[in-house]
């Protein structure tokens, strides 16, 4: 593993002319990583449907937790606090990715998951500025803009969902890939969101709603997520258009066994089963 450098972290003057010539020296030379289905291992099966979230088992113990960097925990600081901003949330004291997961919690049972998704759609869009308007404009239409995306999303998420794999995407995932594979999946390998929360909620409302919706209204770019809640894992697909949350067969009805908002509704005598 590489060690993280202690340098003083870029100021957003520099960060944003940087990732636009970051973008077009990756657009101009198309890394073969990015466009060869041949360089990078296929897209995960899909999970095991089950017809309750309570049937569906826990994860193993992960073997080798993930274990932040510095620039990790700098983009962590930065995402907490706007999520903050972007909502009432009552502030936890629990300092880093536990702290976050608490007021996450927080905000649902409050709230509710559909505040959950707005609040995660603004922090995104926040964050972002005006870097989706510009990609959407100069190369949301490439061949290449699937592949690019889930590059750049593999060296800047981590810290939000944990490690993460380049794969293909086959024809039979995507309608529009006339035969054959092509780039543009990746693999989260154990997610840092639906593992801390334990929540099914949480992983649909927070992460692969708002995230789906995010890229296909402002990148141009159409992103499937197919969370795996039996493995932690979730495939991500650029470019391929998800089905509806409530027409998907991988997130079925009810709430996770594990989840502690099912776990004290239980405890009290009351149905969890509105809660996800």
């Amino acid at each position: 593993m590489v060690m993280a450098t202690h340098h003083q972290r870029p100021s957003s003057a520099t960060l944003f002319p940087s990732f636009l010539a970051a973008l077009a020296t990756t657009c101009l030379y198309q890394p073969p990583t990015l466009l060869s289905s041949a360089l990078v291992p296929p897209a995960q099966l899909p999970p095991k449907i089950y017809t309750s979230a309570s049937s569906i088992p826990d994860p193993p113990a992960p073997t080798e937790p993930f274990v932040p960097s510095f620039f990790d925990d700098a983009l962590l600081s930065v995402f907490r606090w706007t999520l903050q901003q972007q909502s009432d949330v009552v502030l936890s004291d629990i300092p880093g990715f536990d702290g976050m997961t608490a007021e996450l919690h927080q905000l649902r049972r409050t709230k509710g998951t559909d505040e959950l998704e707005r609040v995660s759609l603004r922090t995104m869009t926040a964050l972002a500025g005006p870097i989706p308007f510009i990609y959407r404009a100069l190369f949301a239409n490439w061949e290449a803009s699937p592949a690019l995306l889930a590059w750049f999303a593999k060296h800047l998420l981590p810290f939000l969902v944990g490690e993460m794999t380049l794969t293909s995407i086959s024809s039979h995932d995507d309608d529009d890939n006339n035969g054959g594979a092509r780039g543009g999946g990746l693999l989260v390998e154990r997610c840092r969101v639906l593992e801390g929360s334990k929540c099914k909620g949480v992983c649909t409302k927070m992460c692969k709603v708002p995230t789906e919706r995010f890229f296909a209204e402002r990148w141009g770019v159409p992103l499937s997520m197919e969370p795996n809640f039996e493995t932690g894992a979730c495939q991500l697909r650029f470019g391929v258009v998800p089905p509806d949350v409530e027409d998907d067969p991988t997130v079925p009805p009810g709430c996770l066994g594990r989840c502690p908002g099912a776990i004290a509704a239980a405890l009290e005598g009351d149905s969890p089963t509105d809660l996800c």
